[in-house]
């Protein structure tokens, strides 16, 4: 990306970003803004971030190796992100899982939960009319005669409505995608938003593993929408995606119900999970570490617990998650208490949860790392997130995390918050990791 720090290994990175039109639209939930529905699903876009041969926009997608006589494929990675961002605002996290072998959709969540897009509706002759659309408030949403008072509607309804517009876009630009790279130059519904000519054929037909391997990751809202989206049964209409790993940066939970999140599984999933499981790496991804290696050890452990593999080597019924955290979040107590909770249906065991000291809320994003506002620890954060999630999805997040600083969690006090409540900061420098 222009003027940000670009992968130092791996391959070079092309980016194109693709729309697919929804017909016939759909409205989801009754917020309604300046007397119109609020949600109203019209066109679905992402930036797909991938492995190409010059690292430019719209560039081919790179035609995985092989190895030996059998046909690679990329790992696919549907990325979505958190309030006020963008499909462009995590360009450095998803520029690094791409540079490593994996192809990223990075959703543009046109919920109203982004600073500004630009969705295209049609007009009565049929045109499609750019309409720009802003971040929507709570303030700013009225809702149907018929609903309940917005003191006595459920609480945060209108980010309700938001998780499930953003179900919808997933699995709308997971289906549109999946055709592509199952068909290649025909039999798929996508275009490229700035009409540049797009390589069809590069994208397949079995350049991407659409099938069997497939990782959802997110922040903030965007880790809430992956937990959401692994908890519930698919929306009419669309199959179960075949998640076999769940990357969750600095989730927000409070939109979720309580008591849960808990997984849900299906035989499709069930069935995804077990042929990944089976498989070796070299059959049908470009992983570094097989996956029978992968599904011995456990994806979040630490050098204490290597002699505790022979108990994970059960098949799994959902996908294996794990959870990078920032300071703050974690030492919001209510919150991370309830985190835990949810992740341990997941990872019964522990450990699957991360955080890094000083982390940042925004750290997960562009925003630290851009020109006059990035320095040597914004960077170094990056760098490290990003080596912990290629390693998460390379099934050697184990060998990472013996290259860092571990630490116990333990927190000091440093001073007092405006409302005189204590302010804490955890025990450590900046990149230390503790393994929860």
């Amino acid at each position: 990306m222009p003027f940000l720090d670009e992968p130092k290994d791996g391959h070079p990175v092309g980016a194109t970003t693709f729309a697919v039109r929804v017909s016939p639209s759909k409205v989801i939930g009754n917020a309604r803004l300046n007397n119109e529905p609020a949600l109203h699903l019209e066109e679905v876009a992402f930036t797909a971030y991938y492995p190409a041969d010059p690292a430019t926009r719209d560039a081919p997608l790179l035609r995985p190796p092989k190895l030996e006589t059998k046909q690679t494929q990329w790992p696919l990675v549907l990325f979505s992100h958190g309030l006020g961002g963008s499909r462009t605002a995590y360009s450095q996290i998803c520029t690094r899982l791409a540079a490593s072998g994996k192809v990223v959709l990075a959703l543009e969540h046109r919920d109203g939960t982004g600073h500004v897009c630009i969705p295209r509706s049609q007009d009565e002759t049929g045109r499609l009319v750019p309409r720009p659309k802003r971040y929507i408030r709570e303030n700013d949403i009225s809702w149907e005669p018929d609903d309940p008072p917005k003191d006595q509607a459920q609480p945060l309804s209108l980010r309700t409505e938001q998780l499930a517009f953003r179900t919808q876009e997933i699995y709308i630009a997971y289906k549109a995608f999946a055709e592509l790279a199952n068909s290649g130059n025909s039999g798929h519904s996508l275009e490229n938003v700035d009409g540049a000519p797009v390589d069809w054929k590069s994208w397949g037909p079995g350049y991407v593993n659409c099938t069997s391997d497939v990782t959802l990751a997110g922040h903030s809202f965007g880790g809430c929408t992956v937990l959401s989206i692994l908890s519930t049964e698919p929306p009419p209409g669309h199959h179960q995606i075949p998640v076999t790993k769940a990357l969750v940066l600095d989730p927000w939970l409070e939109p979720l119900p309580t008591p849960g999140p808990s997984p849900y599984t299906s035989a499709t999933l069930a069935n995804a999970i077990e042929s990944v499981n089976s498989a070796s790496a070299s059959a049908s991804t470009l992983h570094h570490d097989s996956l029978d290696r992968d599904n011995r050890d456990v994806a979040h452990a630490t050098p204490s617990v290597h002699h505790q593999r022979g108990e994970f080597e059960q098949a799994r019924s959902h996908p294996r998650i794990l959870v990078i955290n920032s300071e703050r979040f974690t030492l919001w107590k209510d919150h991370f208490s309830r985190l835990q909770d949810v992740i341990k249906e997941w990872e019964p065991r522990g450990e699957s949860i991360l955080t890094i000291i000083r982390a940042e809320h925004q750290s997960f994003s562009d925003f630290p790392v851009l020109p006059l506002l990035r320095n040597k620890t914004s960077r170094m954060i990056m760098q490290l997130i990003s080596k912990l999630s290629i390693s998460f999805l390379d099934g050697s997040i184990e060998h990472a995390v013996e290259t860092v600083k571990t630490r116990k969690m333990e927190a000091k006090v440093i001073g007092t918050k405006p409302d005189g409540s204590p302010k804490r900061q955890l025990v450590g420098d900046a990149g230390d990791v503790i393994i929860h």
